[in-house]
């Protein structure tokens, strides 16, 4: 049976993340008894407990659930918004139901995009990992192929493209991301049961509490340390996601604000982010900070935007490529910023134009093309 630390205090009381039926009402009346709390009508839903949203959840993914009440649940808890507690419960319950093993690293960084991926620009995404890599960083992307609301371009439709296996189960790309540097591993692997809701999922159109939580999943752990980045969009989220993460069992936390809530930063703008080492203070808003880079106050746009004559995964591939064999450019911009923000939030000392010399280094003596390249074998 898994625990997971309590987020209140911080301190590690352990909780059952796996519930059983025993002494418990029924699962039918317990998801009548939610779906009746939370969709009352225009701002009268009741908020449910930890407990109720943990095992609603946890049903769902049992298919114990009726699929009309799965999709009333997940919107209406929506429309109510989530509270704290509702996003803890759910995400406790897709903890239970997710493979997770620790690798023979001792730090693993889990890099969370989005899983419904991009459509207006060029993603440089799927090729941080391989930076990384060479700067000696392990880290792991986990998605899928396809999921709405976007069904955008993601890493794993970029992989696929280049040639890359994204269908390792979790050990065997545990043992790729130990061997070469980094890995990804799909959701069908490590949490099918949430895999298996993707359909339904489709069919409710918009985003759900799911669109948030999966992000947080954690498939592969080092042996000292885990540590998330993760992009966001609305101001609401960073306060969430940190909270989560800590509970989940992340130890270093860096959020930034993306393009398309993505992992790399609008080239035009100041750099906006949260970092937090080790402990979840009370007041996540108020550790957020404002960096000028080198691009802000000169690049002409936020991203490379996206093509629409051309297939939009082979226009991330190609540009990607060309990037990691040193060519220059708007797209390369974008994956320096990403990447030398991510060192410096690992390395204080590291100052963000020596983190962008690192980058570009290992980008011109293709050392980070070397690291994609060991993925084919």
């Amino acid at each position: 049976m898994a625990s997971l630390p309590a987020l209140s205090t911080n301190k590690l009381l352990l909780i059952d993340v796996n519930p059983t039926k025993e002494n418990d009402p029924s699962i039918d009346h317990i998801v009548r008894s939610a779906i009746q709390d939370i969709a009352v009508g225009p701002d009268r839903g009741r908020d449910i407990s930890r407990d109720a949203a943990q095992k609603v959840m946890h049903a769902v993914l049992k298919k114990q659930v009726d699929e009309v009440q799965v999709g009333i649940f997940l919107i209406a808890l929506r429309m109510k918004r989530e509270t704290l507690n509702e996003f803890t419960g759910l995400y406790s319950a897709l903890l239970s139901e997710t493979e997770s093993i620790v690798s023979n690293v001792q730090t693993v960084v889990s890099l969370a995009d989005p899983f419904d991926g991009y459509l207006r620009n060029v993603t440089m995404t799927p090729f941080i990992p391989a930076v990384l890599a060479a700067n000696g960083l392990h880290s792991v992307i986990h998605g899928v192929n396809s999921v709405g609301p976007k069904h955008g371009v993601t890493a794993n439709k970029v992989y696929k493209l280049a040639g890359i296996d994204t269908g390792l189960s979790v050990e065997r790309a545990a043992k790729k991301m130990e061997s070469v540097g980094f890995c990804y591993v799909d959701q069908s692997l490590y949490s099918p049961s949430l895999y298996a809701l993707q359909d339904l999922r489709h069919r409710i159109v918009k985003r759900s509490a799911l669109t948030t939580l999966e992000r947080l999943l954690i498939p592969i752990r080092g042996q000292s340390h885990t540590r998330l980045v993760l992009g966001y969009v609305h101001k609401a989220y960073p306060d969430i996601y940190t909270r989560l993460a800590f509970e989940g069992g992340f130890d270093h936390v860096l959020l930034l604000k993306g393009v398309e809530g993505g992992l790399a930063p609008a080239l035009n703008k100041p750099l906006r982010r949260f970092v937090f080492d080790g402990v979840c203070p009370e007041d996540v808003d108020s550790n957020k900070s404002v960096l000028d880079t080198p691009f802000s106050g000169s690049a002409s746009c936020a991203a490379l935007p996206m093509q629409q004559d051309q297939d939009m995964v082979e226009q991330c591939l190609e540009r990607g490529l060309e990037v990691l064999k040193g060519h220059s450019g708007v797209a390369r911009d974008s994956l320096s910023l990403a990447c030398a923000q991510i060192l410096t939030a690992y390395d204080i000392q590291l100052s963000f134009n020596q983190a962008l010399e690192k980058v570009n280094a290992c980008l011109d003596n293709g050392a980070a093309l070397e690291r994609f390249q060991a993925q084919l074998q």
